[in-house]
């Protein structure tokens, strides 16, 4: 198929590579309308799957960015529609199964992984990832959502108040238990 000349998207088809993929679809240079240049199969511009040298995405991300409320590192939009990923060898996420066979629990927050405990029953492992979920990853959301209201009720009235009294939130481990700090609530 000459697909010389034809748009996708940004692309527009130039010439044949010459190589294949293992399908044997034949590989295309494409300028895009960024001027960027990029290669792609017969297939996947037929088929729409790729529509810019990858200009687009980055203007997809820098949107979506602006979009985000980003607090200390920790995006709340993220946090408040969390999905179970779908690759999960577990099911659940967070949850590891041993090579002994017992079950690793752990939970990530703002870039740290923080160890919950091994546990005999894959169960027991999935109820101390949902406690350490409600504490943390809730508890984040309700604590910055009370900072927030705080932070709305005196803006008025006192400007100054937002640098003074700066929304922190912090997972501790003491004594082998997890635990959190946070300055919401306080005045």
């Amino acid at each position: 198929m000459d697909l010389t000349g034809r748009r996708f998207g940004r692309l527009t088809a130039v010439e044949p590579t010459g190589r294949r993929n293992s399908k044997g679809s034949v590989y295309w240079r494409c300028i895009c309308d960024c001027g960027g240049e990029a290669e792609y199969t017969e297939d996947m511009l037929v088929h729409g799957r790729y529509l810019s040298c990858g200009c687009l995405k980055k203007e997809n991300q820098k949107k979506i960015a602006g979009q985000l409320h980003r607090i200390d590192g920790t995006c709340i939009e993220i946090l408040e529609n969390r999905k179970y990923r779908r690759d999960n060898t577990s099911g659940f996420r967070g949850v590891f199964r041993l090579k002994s066979g017992r079950y690793r629990a752990d939970i990530g927050f703002k870039g740290k992984r923080f160890y919950i405990g091994t546990f005999d029953k894959y169960e027991d492992a999935v109820a101390a990832r949902l406690d350490a979920e409600k504490m943390i990853h809730e508890g984040f959301i309700e604590a910055y959502h009370k900072w927030k209201e705080m932070r709305e009720a005196r803006r008025q009235e006192d400007p100054g108040w937002e640098e003074r009294h700066p929304f922190v939130f912090e997972v501790r481990k003491e004594n082998g238990s997890l635990g959190v700090y946070t300055t919401a609530g306080k005045r």
